[in-house]
């Protein structure tokens, strides 16, 4: 008996291991590379196109082990069920079972998202996968497919609506048929009922299957899609996202940094340009007294950060707030009247005024030869009277260049030379301030110069081409940096539908073209309601690699493909 107790206390010791060693075998080993490699769906069941399908459940098997919630928020089935689903969990291999009795001769489609992810180092799955099934005998083979162009496309969602009498509303209601974008930008949709179809793009922050305007990207399709015998495919659905902005700006903070200087903070960037002394009063309460201040500036604030300057100066005893009206965002919304106090500061206003930067807007702050232009920016606020007065740039034989000066906020001013200047030759910038007060009295005794280079046209690249399509919709061209800095070049093309850009700045670039149906010389994203469509885009598809003094020709843009 003693010994038949030992051989299973030993059989169980060995069971024991081998099954920790299975266990262990699962987790990420604690050194080496570290894992990079996206899970991948190996296998689904039923295969992709089954008919006459009377199972309760369907299967997914993974290359890897999977974190199991992603999956299952991960899961989209089109027609939606009612009731919940099941999950059964076998090592890499989920088992999904329908608590719904299914349609008959129903097509549903299933689609697993990208937010999957594994277990070992978070990877998501690199594309999305949608397979589709019959309860009949026949199996719906309509199918849309596309890209999404956006610089993180991964995630985004694809909502498709069946149309009826009404227009859909993806604010209030659900897709009939989901995917979700991977890395790439792909989507595919299978296994579509014929009739005609709304597709939108959305960036699902809240993953409610729901658009939440303010919240969420937007993408509208930019052709009609109605699925018929004859044409039982839509490919080339493609989307632009755009963010539908209609929440005015409010301020955050507002912070008195001496007598004179207001620090006034924002929620999000406004336009300074649209915005001066005028949009703001001081007002006390108390002695119902109000003071309209004087400038409006950027100066060397954070983002969202500027300064409101005035003259007069503020009691402590009195209570003092801040009114502010029409202020505009990025997207011209106007906010309305806030009132904001502050603690009042009576600390002189010691800073000299100085220029932060004069440059000109090439790389290298080169000016551009051929249409000159120069900015300057200050600490504090000055005069653009003063500005034209006393500045001047001048050759180095001191011949001086007819100049304008342009207002950009109260602190910044771009100066627009009257005529082309010679090519990499330098020019001296003056300022002369002398005898000038600021707004606070510092008096300033000095004479601002600053050298600028112009640009060589060996300095720049080019690309020419054509863009081909079936009518004689007005088309424009867009170049747009491929890299972190944000620079895009536009250009109509003419009669011959042909276009050259012959000053661009070296770098990477995408290149495309839009159909502008409305001749409004931008594109347009199209909306939800009223529904109108965006307008057609088409990408080269190939990043253009341009260097300097060497052009590139023949870029083709084709929409007929």
């Amino acid at each position: 008996m003693a010994k038949n107790s030992k051989s299973i206390i030993k059989i169980l010791a060995v069971t024991s291991l081998i099954l920790f060693a299975r266990c262990a075998n699962q987790l990420q080993p604690g050194g080496g590379e570290v894992d990079t490699v996206p899970p991948q769906i190996i296998e689904v069941y039923p295969g992709n196109g089954t008919a006459n399908y009377h199972e309760d459940y369907f299967e997914i098997s993974f290359s890897e082990y999977v974190d199991k919630r992603s999956v299952q928020e991960a899961i989209f089935i089109s027609p939606a069920l009612q009731k919940p689903l099941k999950y059964d969990w076998s090592g890499k291999t989920l088992t999904v079972y329908f608590n719904d009795t299914l349609k008959v001769n129903t097509t549903y489609t299933v689609s697993i998202g990208t937010d999957v992810k594994d277990v070992n180092n978070g990877n998501k799955m690199a594309e999305s996968l949608t397979f589709a099934f019959s309860t009949g005998d026949k199996i719906d083979n309509g199918k849309i497919s596309g890209k999404i162009y956006d610089t993180s496309p991964e995630g985004v969602m694809i909502f498709a609506y069946q149309a009826n009498s009404k227009e859909a509303d993806p604010t209030k209601q659900k897709p009939d048929y989901v995917s979700q974008v991977g890395k790439k930008g792909n989507y595919s949709l299978p296994g579509l009922r014929d009739g005609n179809y709304s597709i939108f793009a959305i960036r699902d922050k809240f993953r409610d299957l729901l658009y939440q305007k303010n919240e969420d990207g937007l993408g509208v399709q930019n052709k009609k899609v109605e699925l018929i015998d004859k044409t039982i495919e839509y490919e080339n659905v493609d989307f632009f996202l755009t963010f539908e902005d209609t929440i005015a700006p409010k301020i955050s903070n507002v912070f008195m940094k001496d007598r004179n200087h207001i620090q006034i903070e924002f929620n999000e960037p406004v336009d300074s340009s649209k915005i001066s002394g005028d949009n703001f009063v001081l007002f006390d309460s108390t002695a119902n007294k109000k003071i309209i201040l004087k400038y409006f500036f950027k100066g060397e604030g954070r983002p969202n950060q500027f300064y409101a300057a005035f003259t007069d100066t503020l009691e402590r005893k009195e209570s003092w707030v801040l009114i502010s009206k029409n202020i505009p965002d990025l997207k011209n919304n106007l906010s309305s009247e806030e009132k904001n106090s502050f603690a009042v500061k009576n600390d002189r206003d010691t800073l000299a005024l100085r220029i932060i930067k004069s440059a000109g807007l090439l790389p290298g702050e080169k000016v551009d030869y051929e249409e000159p232009f120069v900015l300057i920016n200050f600490n504090d606020a000055v005069e653009l009277s003063t500005v034209k007065e006393r500045l001047s740039i001048q050759d180095a034989k001191g011949k001086k260049i007819l100049l304008d000066v342009e207002r950009a906020d109260d602190a910044s001013f771009l100066v627009r030379l009257s005529e082309k200047l010679k090519q990499s030759t330098d020019y001296t910038l003056k300022l002369d301030l002398k005898n000038y007060s600021d707004l606070s009295g510092n008096k300033i005794d000095s004479l601002f110069q600053n050298k600028f280079s112009t640009s060589n046209e060996l300095d720049f690249s080019g690309v020419s081409g054509t863009v081909a399509l079936n009518d004689s919709t007005q088309t424009f061209v867009v170049l747009e940096a491929a890299e972190m800095v944000k620079r895009i070049y536009k250009q109509k093309t003419d009669s011959k539908k042909n276009f050259d850009f012959k000053k661009v700045i070296p770098g990477k670039y995408l290149a495309w073209s839009f159909k502008d149906k409305n001749k409004n010389g931008k594109y347009d994203f199209g909306t939800i309601s009223p529904f109108k469509l965006s307008e057609e885009f088409k990408f080269y598809p190939d990043t253009l690699n341009l260097r300097a003094r060497w052009p590139i020709g023949g870029v083709n843009i084709d929409f007929q493909k």
